[in-house]
Order: C-alpha cells, then sequence, then structure tokens
C-alpha cells in the first residue's frame, strides 16, 4: 500500500445530509443520495436534448426582449423538445433512486409541479445551480468587487524581537518642546 491516500469517504460521511435526503410523496417515503453521482447528469447533457444550445438560444431571446417568441421558435424548431426534456428528467431520477424505488416513486404519479418542487429542493441540497456542476451548499459565493485598502500602506517598524512593541515615535507634543 502508498503511504500517500486520497480518502474520498471522508467528506462523504461529513456531508449535511449522510444518510441521504428523505423525500416523502403520496405517503411513501423515497431516499435520495447524500450526494450528486457525476452520472446523474449525463441524461441532461446528452446531444440529442442540447441543453447549451438552448440555454444560448434562450439568453438570446432574453438579450432581444423576446421569450415568449423564443420559446415557440424552440418548439417549432425541436418539437421533440418536451418528450426529450422529460424523458432526461426521468433518467436522472433514475440514476438517483434505483429501479426499485423509481418504480414506487412513478407509481405515485407525481405531478409536474411535484417534480419542479422536488428538482429545486434537490438543487438546493446538492449545492448545484446553473454553471455550476459540482460545490457545497456552504461555500461562499465566488465573485464581487475588490476591497479597498483600509489602512496606511506603511506600519512602522518591525520589532527586532518576537513579541517586543515597535518603537514609538515621539508625539507633536514632545517634539515641540
Amino acid at each position: 500500500m502508498s503511504d500517500f491516500l486520497i480518502d474520498l469517504d471522508a467528506p462523504k460521511r461529513e456531508v449535511t445530509h449522510p444518510n441521504g435526503i428523505s423525500v416523502l410523496l403520496g405517503g411513501e417515503s423515497f431516499l435520495f443520495p447524500a450526494e450528486l453521482p457525476l452520472d446523474a447528469l449525463d441524461p441532461l447533457l446528452a446531444n440529442n436534448l442540447d441543453l447549451p444550445g438552448l440555454a444560448a438560444q434562450v439568453i438570446a431571446d432574453e438579450k432581444n426582449n423576446n421569450i415568449a417568441g423564443g420559446i415557440v421558435d424552440l418548439l417549432l424548431t425541436r418539437p421533440h423538445l418536451p418528450r426529450t426534456f422529460l424523458a432526461a428528467l426521468r433518467d436522472v431520477y433514475l440514476l438517483l433512486l434505483g429501479v426499485e424505488q423509481f418504480e414506487r416513486f412513478t407509481a405515485q404519479r407525481p405531478s409536474i409541479a411535484d417534480y419542479v418542487r422536488l428538482t429545486r429542493a434537490l438543487i438546493k441540497a446538492y449545492g448545484v445551480s446553473l454553471g455550476k456542476l459540482s460545490g457545497s451548499p456552504t461555500s461562499p459565493a465566488a465573485g464581487g468587487t475588490t476591497s479597498s485598502t483600509t489602512s496606511p500602506t506603511t506600519t512602522g517598524e518591525t520589532p527586532a524581537t518576537s513579541g517586543a512593541a515597535p518603537a514609538t515615535p515621539p508625539s507633536s507634543e514632545s517634539a515641540a518642546s
């Protein structure tokens, strides 16, 4: 065995939901994984769905103040889109729940609103957002402005010995006398 070990199980023991994420629907309980497995994103990143292309088109339509028209255009130019997206979403849930739980879950006939609420809650629990495919729900937001200087750039003399106070320059009163 190597002297160097990267223990990927240690962070899993310390996640916010170490035993998984319980979801209640129709009186039944379902257990989602504590962390989002990477392969769970595969259905959403499939070439036939082309989410990056869709996102680019929506952003362009938003810039042109044509979101409603853009959605109509998307549906006319990609008539398979709604079914493809729903199939991808079901595949994501199948990967997260496994076959047995997924069959019980779909037997509850979750509504569109159920899927929307659950997806939003899982995105928050997993700490995933647009443009951020991994991360911690407790990590601070990146970005922002750079802070400005709050003190003079020089602080005077450095003490010669550790713990000693720096030399104090004479005050204006003692210098005048």
